[in-house]
């Protein structure tokens, strides 16, 4: 444990003297994202950079102390304190590394966009280019520059040609998707950042690999092994969410009504040990449950009812 914390001090004063690199940000970020105790975090007087804190508008690091300090629940007066004068010293710091992989994101006003509904919103830019938001996804841009995005979750660009003014999507990963007209589809999660080209051409690249695409392929980013693969990609099934459709290959029908419930809000029941043989190929819509059941049930000899929060899948 000790050895561990030497670590995390380390960090943090070569983070303060500017000379961490890529490996030793996304460690830092990650030993941040895990809400470690107050206790483990090195108070100030622990860490001795050879320069100067890294610049960051006051009024993030304002944010930042505000929502941690008003989140966080203290067991014992001790631990208040301690965690007070760090959160006062450190955060800041703290926020700066959150601030790396967001490229800087907050400086100027931000703009951002979240999606938690059930279906595809969709953002049109002063540009001309066009993003549609998969559930659960946010994007954030900065007021006044437009062309540069940060993404969690996946989102699908058709960006507006500007040769001299290129269009970046920045993911949690520190990669980078670099494009100047094309549309493509990004999905960054916790492990795993993929990118799929349906038109045009996009680079790809984590600042060491990097990768050029072209219609019809894909990038997939693992981000534990630090690796980048390109490999053919069905451009139509992997952006058909933007369309509100749910893509299926040769899936059990256990596994389809599963997913169908899940994007609609309900559990599921089978009546028909049949179904455990029948294989369903195919898109079903993700906005109208009615059309998605009746898809079902004309493919398929079978009756599917809507109850009030479950679906009865059984023989017709």
């Amino acid at each position: 444990m000790e050895e561990h914390q030497q670590r995390i001090r380390h960090l943090f004063a070569k983070m303060a003297e500017g000379t961490s690199t890529p490996e030793e940000r996304a460690e830092l970020l990650e030993y941040l994202e895990g809400d470690p105790l107050p206790e483990d975090l090195p108070m100030p007087d622990e860490l001795a950079p050879g320069g100067h804190w890294p610049a960051m508008p006051e009024t993030e690091a304002d944010r930042i102390r505000a929502h941690v300090l008003s989140h966080q629940q203290p067991a014992t007066p001790v631990r208040r304190m301690r965690w007070r004068l760090a959160a006062a010293v450190l955060l800041p710091l703290a926020g700066a590394a959150l601030w790396l992989w967001q490229g800087q994101k907050s400086s100027g006003e931000v703009l951002e966009y979240v999606n938690d509904t059930r279906t595809v919103k969709t953002i049109r830019l002063g540009d001309g280019s066009e993003i549609h938001l998969n559930r659960a996804a946010r994007l954030t841009l900065r007021k006044g520059a437009e062309r540069e995005a940060w993404l969690e979750g996946e989102a699908f660009f058709t960006i507006a040609a500007h040769p001299s003014r290129p269009f970046v999507v920045h993911t949690r990963h520190q990669l980078d998707v670099t494009v100047l007209g094309t549309s493509f589809n990004v999905k960054a999660g916790e492990k795993a950042t993929e990118v799929v080209l349906n038109t045009g051409k996009v680079k790809v690249g984590d600042g060491g690999h990097e990768v050029i695409l072209r219609p019809g392929e894909m990038a997939v980013y693992d981000a534990d092994a630090k690796q980048m693969m390109r490999q053919q990609a069905d451009t139509l099934q992997r952006a058909s969410w933007k369309n509100e459709l749910m893509p299926f290959k040769e899936r059990p029908l256990k596994e389809v009504v599963a997913q169908l419930g899940e994007q609609f809000g309900y559990a599921v029941s089978f009546e028909d040990p049949a179904a455990d043989t029948l294989l369903f190929t195919g898109y079903l819509s993700t906005r109208d449950l009615q059309q998605a059941v009746l898809t079902l049930e004309q493919s398929f000899s079978i009756n599917i009812r809507i109850g009030k929060s479950q679906l009865h899948v059984n023989k017709q």
